[in-house]
């Protein structure tokens, strides 16, 4: 492989070479992965989708790429953005879940009632998306408003169990909600 000084590499991925790119992808994709999950909590998955779609930006916006110190300094100070954007988001996500009650209406407005019926509705499709015993485990504590202690007692099941499977529907619901959301925005 021909070796590129840093100037070189930023110029030719400026230009649309995609060498130049795949250079700077392989070099940069698995440190900054390990430093996304320090963001992430450890979550590797999460760390390696936040990493491709930094790149997948990055790629796309190439010819506005402004580096006022060092290559590696700004894909780390990116890469660190895009984590925090990524907790930002899941932090109200969760909030919002974790605090989702039915909106009061007057029945007398068939729009707001229409607009309640399809915000329960996307919640309701993001539940059955999970798997069968995080929906059973989600829908007794948010639902039946059992305790986790409750839950599982009447499954069988540790309470760490019951509390690992509740932070998985969590994730797995923000990230359904998100797509759901940004693909009706989409679609707008």
């Amino acid at each position: 492989m021909k070796e590129y000084s840093e100037e070189d590499l930023i110029r030719h991925l400026r230009e649309g070479h995609e060498q130049a790119f795949k250079v700077i992808f392989d070099t940069y994709y698995r440190p900054l992965t390990l430093f996304a999950l320090k963001y992430t909590g450890g979550d590797v998955e999460e760390a390696k989708e936040i990493v491709q779609e930094f790149f997948v930006r990055f790629w796309s916006k190439r010819q506005d790429v402004t580096i006022r110190f060092s290559l590696k300094t700004y894909l780390y100070a990116g890469v660190r953005n895009a984590c925090l954007n990524v907790l930002a988001s899941s932090k109200v996500a969760q909030r919002k879940l974790r605090d989702y009650t039915v909106p009061e209406v007057s029945s007398d407005n068939a729009l707001e009632l229409m607009l309640v019926a399809e915000q329960e509705d996307l919640l309701m499709q993001a539940i059955d998306r999970l798997p069968e015993k995080c929906r059973q485990i989600f829908s007794l504590s948010r639902m039946e408003k059992l305790s986790n202690q409750a839950i599982a007692d009447r499954l069988q099941l540790s309470v760490k169990t019951v509390e690992a499977q509740i932070s998985i529907a969590l994730k797995r619901l923000r990230e359904i909600l998100i797509s759901l959301f940004l693909m009706i925005v989409s679609w707008g």
